[in-house]
């Protein structure tokens, strides 16, 4: 399930963040890694070759960073789209998992800015990938944040509607738990805005069959050995509830499907999974909706 994994990075804006917590993905058996950017002169043919050699020098640095800690390291920098040359990459290397940063919310960020950094690449990448994508978000590098990424799988989040995308990301958490014993918090969130909600005689009744199903699913993560295993249900909007949980609990990791039951499909990429994806500031593993 966890073999190699395709970095994308951009060599003029270096993130050590991202670099720490690919080393993290030894503990799940990576072993590989694919260090990618692609060069994109849609407005300046001919200068492909320069853009290249200015890149060279910090993605061999990124390269030796990456092989300090284990792995076997390749460089691509393909010319092209980044979004579909990155998963054109993902497809030839059968990459086990997509890591990708994006810049954060910072206080003096604009929507506008807020759609560029995510919508650029990233979103694009998350909406036509089969593959996990690792999203990570891209900040000023400090020690706090590099320590953040060093402890990636020890607390983490797993949101389930139970649905069938659901049920596949679970199997990642599976493997993840395997590997590390790590903390998780089983969360469900049952929307406010669907009829049973606004039932209120029924409401208590659905709430109590939900915390039965999360905790089959506690006994058996800790069966396989997570330390411990935290059961949540809550009402109100999933996207706003999994983000307020993600904070207070200060996960390390969210993991989740990137489609659930909800009524939005008119996305490939959920609703709910966009807007973690826009607005939470931990790593989130996003494991792709069944197609």
């Amino acid at each position: 399930m966890f073999k190699r994994i395709l970095v994308c990075v951009d060599p003029s804006v270096p993130d050590e963040n991202i670099l720490a917590c690919c080393a993290q993905m030894k503990t799940l058996g990576i072993e590989e890694a694919i260090l990618a950017h692609v060069i994109y002169v849609a407005n300046t043919p001919g200068l492909e070759k320069m853009l290249a050699e200015q890149a060279r020098p910090e993605m061999e640095r990124q390269k030796s960073l990456l092989e300090k800690s284990g792995l076997k390291v390749t460089i691509e920098m393909p010319l092209g789209v980044p979004a579909p040359a990155l998963h054109s990459l993902a497809e030839k290397h059968d990459v086990s998992v997509i890591v990708i940063g994006t810049h954060g919310r910072g206080v003096t960020e604009s929507i506008v800015l807020q759609r560029v950094a995510l919508g650029n690449v990233c979103t694009k990448l998350l909406h036509f990938t089969s593959r996990p994508v690792l999203l990570i978000r891209s900040t000023i590098p400090t020690d706090e944040c590099i320590r953040e990424c060093r402890e990636l799988f020890s607390r983490v989040l797993f949101p389930t509607d139970f649905s069938d995308t659901a049920e596949v990301a679970f199997v990642y958490l599976e493997r993840v738990v395997r590997a590390t014993r790590c903390q998780v918090t089983l969360l469900h969130v049952r929307d406010h805005a669907r009829p049973e909600a606004r039932l209120s005689h029924r409401l208590e009744e659905l709430q109590n069959l939900d915390r039965n199903k999360l905790h089959r699913l506690k006994h058996h993560l800790e069966d396989l050995g997570a330390s411990q295993v935290h059961v949540e249900v809550a009402l109100g909007h999933p996207g706003d509830k999994i983000l307020e949980v993600a904070k207070g609990w200060n996960c390390s990791l969210v993991l989740m499907g990137t489609q659930g039951k909800g009524v939005a499909r008119e996305l490939v990429l959920g609703s709910v999974a966009h807007q973690v994806a826009r607005h939470t500031a931990r790593p989130v593993l996003f494991i792709p909706a069944i197609r």
